[in-house]
């Protein structure tokens, strides 16, 4: 009789309980707001902005850990944001996912149609649903100076200054969050949702069973 090893057998567990995780994992459909807030004046300094680097998923996505829906639960408060004279918006988007822990969730690249905003939210659960938005508004994209990039403590100081919006909290499904800033702001809600039908078909497709032979790993 041949044997497996140990090794391909908790290969093989391991990928069947990735897949069971993912699939009971609950879906959101997730929707967000990114304003800017016009009537403000401050002195305060913007943090340099580096270059931001796409995140793994967009709201285009489509897999089994995202998938694209269109925008349904915030159109109201879009429309009495642009209404006013004090903001403006930015950028607005759903989509749903699956909600997993910490350690298995994944970004989500947040970026406007006219580049004023860029960043990436991350979704993630652990006694409580948390969300984390890292954003900033693309005011400025010149140079801090032109004559200098290092500062006398050898800091780069050679980059765009901008307002970032960072920010990380506990939140609950079906209630409005707002993300303030003092230039910008984030209006954020999750629903839950049954698993979209396409993602299940194709969770019922995909196995992972146990070999049936493989290489023994004493000889008999």
């Amino acid at each position: 009789m041949k044997k497996f090893s140990l090794t391909q057998f908790f290969i093989a567990v391991s990928l069947l309980a990735f897949n069971i995780n993912s699939y009971a994992a609950q879906w959101y459909h997730v929707e967000l707001i990114v304003f800017e807030q016009l009537d403000i004046v401050t002195d305060e300094q913007w943090p340099q902005m580096p270059e931001i680097e796409l995140a793994s998923l967009t709201p285009q996505s489509i897999s089994k850990h995202i998938q694209p829906t269109e925008n349904e639960t915030l159109i109201n408060s879009v429309e009495r944001l642009n209404r006013s004279a004090r903001y403006q918006v930015h950028y607005h988007s759903a989509w749903q996912q699956p909600i997993m822990r910490k350690r298995s969730a994944e970004y989500v690249d947040i970026h406007s149609d006219n580049d004023m905003i860029q960043g990436k939210m991350r979704l993630y659960k652990s006694t409580y649903l948390h969300a984390a938005i890292d954003l900033w508004l693309v005011e400025n994209t010149a140079k801090v100076n032109s004559w200098s990039d290092i500062s006398p403590d050898g800091v780069d100081i050679d980059m765009p200054r901008n307002p970032h919006l960072n920010e990380s909290r506990r939140i609950r499904s079906k209630k409005l969050y707002f993300f303030d800033h003092p230039k910008l702001g984030a209006l954020l809600k999750l629903t839950p949702i049954e698993t979209p039908a396409v993602v299940q078909s194709s969770e019922s497709l995909e196995t992972y069973s146990l070999p049936i032979e493989a290489i023994p790993t004493v000889a008999e």
